[in-house]
């Protein structure tokens, strides 16, 4: 049996892998929602490092931060891929050129992101049912 809580600790403690991926190979799958901006980028990199790090440190409270770190990924993905089909929808009907607002890595990215918000719900419902 996969144990949840280590796959969960282990995801977060990767962030570097993922942030190395990013830059050599521009293989972004952690974080496509900040594909423009390299400095916020790399600030939400560090704060993913510092879930796992929260993560290793206060194991009991595991499933919280993935909650969070998961809930603030989503709806930044959502904001990433909604606003720029906004804008599409904008263009069309200005009859300007219409580019696709939806990517590979974004639809990769939400898979992740929603495994691990799962992982993290399912921790904490087996934690509460615990006590």
């Amino acid at each position: 049996m996969i144990n949840r809580q280590k796959v969960l600790l282990w995801f977060y403690l990767a962030t570097p892998v993922f942030f190395l991926l990013d830059i050599l190979f521009q293989w972004d799958v952690r974080v496509s929602f900040l594909d423009d901006n390299i400095g916020w980028k790399t600030l939400y990199y560090i704060f993913c490092f510092g879930i796992g790090y929260m993560m290793w440190k206060i194991p009991s409270l595991e499933y919280v931060f993935g909650i969070i770190e998961g809930g603030v990924n989503m709806l930044l993905l959502t904001l990433s891929v909604m606003l720029p089909y906004y804008a599409a929808i904008d263009a069309i009907s200005s009859g300007s050129e219409v580019s696709n607002p939806l990517n590979t890595f974004s639809v990769i990215n939400y898979i992740i992101s929603g495994i691990f918000l799962l992982i993290s719900i399912e921790l904490r419902k087996k934690n509460t049912t615990d006590l």
